[in-house]
């Protein structure tokens, strides 16, 4: 059995979307995959077990049939964290390690999601690092690429001086189509270098990073008036209407698979939203529409969502949404499964992991 251990220098950099990719791609293979992360920070009931939001997701979509307790044995809750302070003895290596080795059982291989960084779980007296040298697993490194790349280097090289030939490589993720020659020419030589093989480079894709209605919703606390069967929809861009409505309709038919974000009194603009490319409707001030603006929507298939925020407030959860990949979608893992398969060297990862097929 292999362990592949999903890593990255910063939060929301892509853990998901690799383990995902990798483990579909494994599995399209004919190779038997687990699943397994150590600390989940997402606590949810399922069947009456804690568990991580996260690891229910990728281990249902994987198809790994191991009980929850061996998926995510460590769960962050308030309740851990006073224990903890407390300084009572919580023997997380042991758990940690009792449950993985349950969830490995009869695996090929089994891709195992961190947190972050390698120091990651120090506090709990069982880090990162401390897995990974104990499982033996080997390591992909994912980071998102950001203008201060220098820490994105560092991340990467530090991981490799502690890891040696356990670092299978690094991946960039979420790169503007604009750097992908810098990546290609300056910092891929620079880290070959330092003895470090870049997997692949990851483009922002607008399906990947699209926000399902539901989470919208979620997100806002809003309530739905309508459509309900198209909460799975992706809305790829936000739009503010607060113009004039010849203005509103030149600027919207520019945009499609958009959400408009209006006042809930602005009708004029609400009708312009539906007459355009639009997938939802963000009504602010907890102001409801009149029946016709809320006919007109059923009738062509848009949901309106109203929520009590003002519409400079809506727009900015909708944003910050936008800035986490969220793969909890149909599309979604299709998408993502294409796009690791197209983008990562698997290649090389089949021949470093001694594996024949590719």
């Amino acid at each position: 059995m292999i362990p592949i251990f999903i890593a990255s220098v910063s939060p929301f950099s892509g853990k998901n979307l690799i383990c995902l990719g990798i483990g579909l791609k494994l599995k399209k293979d004919g190779y038997n995959v687990g699943y397994f992360k150590p600390v989940g920070f997402s606590p949810v009931v399922v069947e009456n077990v804690i568990t991580d939001e996260d690891a229910v997701f990728l281990s249902k979509t994987l198809e790994v049939n191991e009980p929850l307790q061996s998926i995510c044995p460590v769960l962050v809750t308030d309740d851990l964290i006073k224990r903890l302070m407390s300084g009572e003895e919580l023997n997380i290596r042991q758990k940690t390690m009792t449950a993985f080795k349950e969830a490995s059982k009869g695996k090929d291989l089994i891709i195992a999601r961190g947190l972050g960084r390698l120091s990651a779980g120090t506090c709990l007296n069982f880090s990162e690092l401390d897995f990974i040298k104990e499982s033996n697993s080997k390591v992909i490194f994912v980071d998102k690429f950001q203008q201060h790349i220098v820490e994105t280097l560092d991340g990467f090289i530090y991981a490799s001086r502690m890891l040696g030939n356990q670092l299978l490589g690094v991946v960039f993720n979420l790169v503007p189509q604009t750097k992908l020659n810098y990546i290609r020419e300056i910092l891929i030589p620079f880290l070959k270098d330092k003895g470090i093989t870049t997997l692949g480079i990851i483009q922002k894709d607008p399906i990947l990073g699209a926000v399902p209605i539901k989470e919208i919703v979620n997100a806002l606390n809003g309530k739905i008036l309508c459509c309900e069967d198209k909460m799975e929809d992706l809305i790829e861009h936000f739009m503010i209407g607060a113009m004039n409505v010849e203005s509103a309709l030149s600027y919207f038919r520019k945009v499609a698979d958009k959400a408009v974000i209006t006042g809930g009194d602005r009708s004029d603009i609400q009708l312009a939203a539906l007459e355009t490319p639009t997938k939802c409707l963000i009504l602010t001030g907890e102001l409801y529409p009149g029946a016709s603006i809320l006919g007109r929507a059923q009738e062509i298939g848009i949901p309106i969502i109203v929520v009590r925020a003002d519409t400079a407030s809506t727009l900015e959860v909708c944003e910050n949404l936008s800035g986490y990949v969220s793969l909890h979608t149909r599309s979604k893992i299709t998408r993502a499964a294409e796009v690791v398969e197209r983008e990562i060297d698997f290649k090389t990862i089949y021949e470093r992991l001694g594996l024949s097929k590719s």
